[in-house]
C-alpha cells in the first residue's frame, strides 16, 4: 500500500508491504522501486519502501534545493512514526547508507539495527581534499555540459567500470524522466551528501556493509573501510558490488539477503 506524508518543503511517498517485524530499506538517490527484488526475500517482514524527497513520488516544493543529510533522516524518521511499530531494522545503501546513519544519530529510539551498504562518506578517506575536488568537478561538469558527460565524471570519481558492448548492439534506452531526475539530484548534491560527517551513534547498533567486489578502485570500497575503521563499527562483507542486491545489475539478491537476515538476527 503506497501513502504520503507531508514534511517541510515536500510530499514523502512510502510503501509497506507484508506483516512482521518491521524492516526499512532506503537509498538515495535509488527510490524504492530499486529495493522490490530485495523486499521480496523477507515476506516475513513488514518492508518499508520509500522514495526520498526529491526523486520518484515524493516531490520537493523547490526541486533545485541540493540534498541534505539531516533533512532525509528527519524524513525518514516520520515514515518510521507513521508505520508505528516501535524500533525498526533499517537496511541504507550508497546515499541511503548516509540517510541511515544520520536517523541512528539523531533518532536512536527509533532503529534496532541499521545496516549502512556502501556509504560514499569520502570526509572519512586520507585522501578526502582530493576527494573533494572530484566531487566538485561532477557538479561542475554538469552546470558547463550537462547530465550525460555529469554522469561519465561521476562514473571515473566512483570508479565504476562497464564492459564494452559488442559492436553491433543496439544503443542504450533513454533514462526515463524519473531517472534523469534522480541522476540530476545525485550529480548536483553529491558534494552535500558524501562530505556529510556522521554525528555520535547509538553503541552496538549500527555495522558498515561492502561489496565483496569492491576493492580500492571502487570509491564505496574504501569509503566503506575508512568509515568502519574510524567509528570503530563491524564490518560486514555482501556478495556483489555496489548494486550487489538489484538483479539488473548482476546482483545475487538471495545470496545477498542471505547476509542481510544473519546480520538483522
Amino acid at each position: 500500500m503506497t501513502q504520503t506524508l507531508d514534511a517541510p518543503g515536500a510530499t514523502l511517498s512510502y510503501e509497506v508491504l507484508g506483516s512482521g517485524p518491521v524492516l526499512v530499506l532506503i537509498g538515495h538517490p535509488m527510490t524504492g522501486d530499486g529495493f522490490r527484488a530485495l523486499a521480496a526475500q523477507f515476506p516475513d517482514r513488514t518492508v518499508v519502501l520509500h522514495d526520498p524527497r526529491g526523486t520518484g513520488a515524493s516531490p520537493m516544493t523547490d526541486p533545485t534545493e541540493p540534498p541534505d543529510a539531516d533533512v532525509l533522516a528527519e524524513d525518514l524518521s516520520r515514515v518510521v512514526a507513521a508505520v508505528g511499530d516501535g524500533p525498526v531494522d533499517v537496511f541504507g545503501s550508497s546515499g541511503g547508507a548516509i540517510t541511515a546513519m544520520a536517523l541512528a544519530a539523531a533518532h536512536p529510539d527509533r532503529v534496532r539495527t541499521v545496516v549502512a551498504h556502501e556509504p560514499p562518506l569520502t570526509e572519512y578517506l586520507p585522501d578526502a581534499a582530493h576527494a573533494r575536488e572530484q566531487l566538485a568537478g561532477v557538479a561542475a561538469t554538469y552546470r558547463e555540459q550537462g547530465l550525460f558527460p555529469a554522469m561519465g565524471a561521476f562514473g571515473v570519481v566512483a570508479g565504476f567500470s562497464m564492459p564494452e558492448p559488442p559492436a553491433d548492439a543496439p544503443p542504450p534506452p533513454m533514462p526515463s524522466e524519473d531517472d534523469q531526475r534522480s541522476m540530476t539530484r545525485m550529480v548536483l548534491g553529491i558534494q552535500s551528501i558524501c562530505t556529510y560527517r556522521v554525528p555520535p551513534l547509538p553503541a552496538g547498533r549500527v555495522r558498515i556493509g561492502v561489496g565483496a567486489w569492491s576493492g580500492d578502485a571502487e570509491l564505496t570500497g574504501r569509503t566503506s573501510r575508512a568509515v568502519a575503521a574510524e567509528l570503530g563499527l563491524p564490518l560486514d562483507v555482501f556478495p556483489g558490488g555496489h548494486g550487489g542486491f538489484v538483479p539488473e545489475q548482476g546482483g545475487d539478491v538471495e545470496a545477498f539477503a542471505a547476509v542481510l537476515r544473519t546480520l538483522l538476527g
